[in-house]
C-alpha cells in the first residue's frame, strides 16, 4: 500500500504546475506566512484533482447527485423526501470521509472536520430554501442561530443530529411560505400532489380528497395560485423532470415514464412549450453551465 502511495506521490510531484497566480498574489500580500499556507492550499488541491479525477475515470463532482437530489428536496420543500432522506442516515456521522465517499476531508482532527461540514451543510441548505423562494432574512434567521448555539458543541454525533434538525427546519420553512397564500383545500391538493408526483394524479383524486366537486376545486386553485389545477400538477411535474435532466443521465422517456406522462411525445411537448426547448436541449446547455 505505501509503494502505491508513494509510486502516485511520484506522479504529482512531476506534473508541471500551471501558472498559479503566485507573481500576481505577492503584489497584494506582504505577509509571507499567509503565502507559505497558499502554497500548501495549492498543492493540496492539485494532488485531491488528480486523485479525484484518475481514481475512476470520472470527476468528484459527478458523483455528487445525491447531494444535488438532497438540496432539492430542501428547494422545493418536499418534507416528505426530506424526512426520507434523514431517516436513512440516522445516527451515521456522515461529516466523515470515511463513511461518505461525497465528504470532503478539511481537517485531520475529527471535532475540526465536523464543524467544517456542519457549516458548510447550513450555508448549502440556506442558499437551497432561498432558491426555493424562502425570504433571505427567514433563511439568514436559522442559518445564524443554528451556526451560533452549535460551535460551541463538542459532541460529534449531536453536531450530526443539530445538522438534522436544521435541514427539517429549512425544508419545512420552504414549504409552509410556498402554500402561505393558499386556503385550506388548495393547501391539502397541493401537498397531495408533491406526495404524489410519480402518480398519474386526476381532479376526481382531488375531489375525493377534499370530498368537494371538481369544478369548486378548480375554482380555489384559481383563486388562489392563479392556474388550474390540471395545469399545476403539469407544472410541478415539469419543474420535477427539470431537476433530473440536470442531475441525471435518465432518458427521456424513462423520465416520462417516472412521472406518468400520457407519453414521451406529450411530455416532450409539454416541456417544450414550459422551458422553450426539448429535454435534450435544456440538459445540454445545463452540462455547458
Amino acid at each position: 500500500m505505501n509503494e502505491h502511495l508513494e509510486l502516485l506521490e511520484n506522479i504529482i510531484n512531476a506534473i508541471p504546475p500551471e501558472n498559479d497566480g503566485t507573481d500576481d498574489i505577492k503584489n497584494i500580500i506582504n505577509n509571507t506566512s499567509v503565502l507559505q499556507v497558499r502554497r500548501q492550499i495549492q498543492e493540496g488541491i492539485r494532488k485531491q484533482l488528480f486523485i479525484e479525477t484518475n481514481s475512476d475515470g470520472e470527476a468528484m463532482a459527478t458523483k455528487r447527485l445525491g447531494e444535488k437530489a438532497f438540496l432539492y428536496y430542501i428547494s422545493s420543500g418536499n418534507v416528505k423526501m426530506i424526512k426520507q432522506f434523514l431517516l436513512k442516515r440516522k445516527d451515521k456521522n456522515f461529516f466523515d470521509p470515511v463513511e461518505d465517499a461525497n465528504v470532503g476531508e478539511v481537517s485531520d482532527n475529527p471535532l475540526e472536520q465536523a464543524i467544517s461540514m456542519f457549516v458548510s451543510g447550513i450555508t448549502l441548505a440556506t442558499r437551497a430554501a432561498i432558491e426555493g423562494g424562502l425570504p433571505e432574512h427567514i433563511a439568514y434567521a436559522l442559518s445564524d442561530n443554528y451556526i451560533k448555539y452549535s460551535l460551541p458543541i463538542h459532541d460529534i454525533q449531536m453536531l450530526n443530529d443539530l445538522q438534522d434538525c436544521a435541514v427539517y427546519d429549512f425544508t419545512q420553512q420552504v414549504h409552509q411560505y410556498k402554500y402561505r397564500n393558499c386556503g385550506p383545500i388548495v393547501k391539502k391538493c397541493c401537498e397531495y400532489i408533491e406526495r404524489n408526483i410519480h402518480s398519474k394524479i386526476t381532479l376526481t383524486e382531488l375531489s375525493q380528497l377534499t370530498h368537494k366537486s371538481q369544478g369548486y376545486i378548480s375554482e380555489c386553485f384559481f383563486y388562489d395560485l392563479k392556474i388550474r389545477p390540471t395545469e399545476y400538477i403539469r407544472k410541478e411535474k415539469l419543474e420535477y423532470a427539470s431537476k433530473i435532466l440536470h442531475m441525471s443521465d435518465i432518458s427521456v422517456s424513462a423520465i416520462s415514464d417516472l412521472l406518468a406522462f400520457p407519453s414521451t411525445s406529450a411530455f416532450i411537448q409539454y416541456f417544450k412549450k414550459m422551458y422553450g426547448c426539448t429535454p435534450i436541449e435544456y440538459r445540454n446547455s445545463a452540462l455547458d453551465t
